[in-house]
């Protein structure tokens, strides 16, 4: 979907080199576009944030489900390396994609430390992790290479990804108009754009059961938390699979 072009940096007001802001990731198939949405100096900002996470956890799996990629992935490795343990010995292994046992970590956060502030000092905490399973199964390839173990290296970047949850959130309300519900200024914007270290103010996990949604690659909705005056955005990354809902606080009701 292509909304109406914006006119100005929906991050810092800008009106200079204005580009399109794609709401989810390009690298993540995202299609929603906002025209003349982003400045370069912003865009560079969250560009970086996005890397660090399409480039990272997520590039077996964006591979794998062959997901948008300037490049066609091109680029991307042939093979991924895998540690197996078998005849007592460790030993590294390369893995084309179809073999490749893809296990993608979803942080667990706490709620925003808005909502429940005790403890919170910068960053965001991780409480636990989430991992969702594509291609074969450990257990399958561990039987194909007679291993009595096997170990995958992954990082979370757990910041990186909280802010890339933000800009989605918040893109996404430009786009639908939610703003208009708000007062004020948006609380997290410093965060997305790594002036403040404080995304765990604004991030946090939805307590709700882990679930699927059939037919639907990724999803982002709006809930208007009454009780404590505040428009929430939810976003659900790969929600056809039984992946994490994440809550990003996106301002104060009128």
């Amino acid at each position: 979907m292509i909304y109406e072009p914006v006119g100005h940096c929906i991050y810092c007001g800008s009106t200079m080199s204005l580009q399109k802001e794609h709401i989810l990731p390009l690298g993540l198939s995202g299609t929603a576009v906002l025209p003349k949405a982003s400045c370069s100096h912003c865009a560079r900002i969250t560009g970086q944030q996005e890397q660090l996470v399409l480039r990272g956890p997520f590039w077996p799996v964006r591979v794998f489900r062959s997901l948008h990629s300037r490049t066609k992935h091109r680029d991307a490795p042939s093979h991924f390396p895998i540690t197996i343990e078998r005849n007592h010995k460790e030993e590294v292994i390369e893995l084309p994609i179809e073999e490749y046992p893809i296990l993608l970590h979803f942080p667990i956060f706490p709620p925003p430390a808005f909502l429940e502030p005790d403890g919170y000092t910068n960053g965001i905490r991780v409480t636990g992790v989430a991992t969702i399973s594509f291609g074969p199964s450990p257990e399958e390839v561990g039987k194909n290479y007679g291993a009595t173990s096997i170990s995958l290296n992954q990082s979370l970047q757990p910041v990186a990804f909280a802010r890339v949850l933000a800009k989605i959130a918040y893109s996404m309300a430009v786009a639908d108009n939610a703003l208009a519900r708000i007062k004020g200024d948006v609380p997290v914007l410093p965060a997305i754009l790594g002036e403040k270290d404080d995304i765990g103010m604004w991030v946090g996990t939805l307590p709700d059961p882990i679930k699927k949604i059939e037919g639907h690659l990724h999803r982002v909705t709006f809930h208007s938390d009454i009780s404590a005056g505040l428009l929430i955005a939810e976003v659900h990354l790969f929600s056809d699979s039984e992946t994490p809902r994440y809550g990003v606080v996106i301002g104060q009701l009128r």
